[in-house]
């Protein structure tokens, strides 16, 4: 089945947009409850319309969008629970899309940015869109071709049965292939998948009288992975080849500007937006700008990420223990004695007005 069976849309602006995708699809384009977040729309009852903004060559404001049609109800036969669940997702740099021209052109489409910010959920959610199941593999300095590719088990009787690894299972039935920190596994993984994101799309299970096993027409590839740049944050990661990185299209992720954490808190965490607590949120999202500005200036001196994650959890118990008792549990405690000083001194003094003389406190 054509997984794009529309051109790629383009308009001056979001209304005649939708009236040309209404107007070519001879069906009914419906906003959701979720389309001020994510820029999504549903067109007829079975596809799925991706938005974003973009600039032209001259500087002009042009709206963008792609048709892709919702996963078969046939094809997640015994897969359903592979399916994540719909929740709250902010697009921003009209990510979505990119992951639609990434999924409409079956071109292998890798997210690197710290951890964090969003890498992972971007695929879930969109994944949670088309109804498609999720083969997430987590790739380490231990990861091995069996872990990939598969292995040879014993199945008695002295004999023996080849059993597929995830990736094989995704590319052999289809679905979203998500290997995550693709820089922190080795040459032998990454060789192995050369097949599968060059000109053939397939893998080649040597274990298994040489199978070739072509992508899955429905089988799409996404990858993430962390900044090299940062090798205090994250150890054990490996410069990824020229060679290998060509066979990806890539996206860098960057921090979400604080009027969109704001957001995004205040959906998740509605107790926040009690007057009561709208210093204490001002400062918190103040104290993650500052963070992340001293992370860009000081490569190899602050070994810290102020993830929206963690500002989500922070925010959480802050709602039941205040902000300096509810950092001390959400992170503090856990820094060094030097991390520490740079909080209390630099940061906390500066994005603040707190009382700090409990947070090096024993409880």
């Amino acid at each position: 089945m054509d997984h794009v069976p529309y051109p790629d849309f383009s308009a001056a602006d979001l209304d005649s947009l939708l009236a040309e995708v209404r107007h070519v699809t001879s069906a009914p384009v419906a906003a959701t409850e979720r389309t001020g977040a994510d820029h999504v729309y549903l067109v007829g009852d079975d596809r799925v319309l991706f938005t974003g903004s973009f600039s032209n060559e001259e500087g002009r404001t042009v709206e963008r969008g792609l048709v892709l049609r919702r996963w078969p109800t046939a094809l997640l036969a015994g897969r359903a629970d592979l399916v994540p669940p719909l929740g709250f997702y902010l697009d921003h740099d009209a990510l979505l899309y990119r992951c639609a021209l990434a999924y409409s052109l079956n071109t292998p489409l890798a997210l690197h940015g710290h951890t964090g910010v969003g890498k992972t959920e971007l695929v879930r959610y969109f994944a949670s869109l088309l109804g498609a199941p999720v083969y997430r593999m987590n790739l380490h300095g231990l990861s091995t071709t069996d872990d990939i590719i598969g292995r040879l088990l014993p199945a008695g009787h002295g004999t023996v049965t080849f059993q597929d690894g995830l990736v094989t299972t995704a590319v052999r039935g289809g679905g979203l292939l998500l290997l995550e920190e693709m820089n922190a596994t080795g040459q032998e993984v990454w060789f192995v998948l050369h097949g599968l994101l060059d000109g053939s799309r397939a893998l080649v299970v040597v274990e298994k009288d040489n199978e070739v096993v072509h992508q899955h027409p429905w089988c799409r590839i996404y990858a993430t992975f962390n900044p090299g740049e940062y090798p205090t944050l994250y150890p054990g990661t490996k410069e990824l080849s020229a060679a290998y990185l060509r066979r990806w299209a890539s996206v860098r992720m960057g921090f979400l500007d604080l009027e969109a954490e704001r957001t995004i808190l205040l959906e998740q965490l509605p107790a926040l937006a009690r007057p009561e607590h709208a210093r204490m949120l001002d400062s918190m999202l103040q104290v993650a700008d500052v963070c992340r500005e001293i992370l860009a200036k000081r490569v190899h001196a602050f070994n810290f990420v102020m993830s929206t994650g963690i500002l989500q959890s922070w925010a959480t118990l802050a709602l039941h223990l205040g902000p300096v008792s509810a950092a001390k549990m959400a992170f503090y405690d856990l820094l060094d004695d030097r991390m520490k000083a740079i909080f209390r001194e630099q940061i906390f003094a500066y994005a603040t007005t707190w009382d700090l003389t409990r947070l090096d406190a024993g409880a």
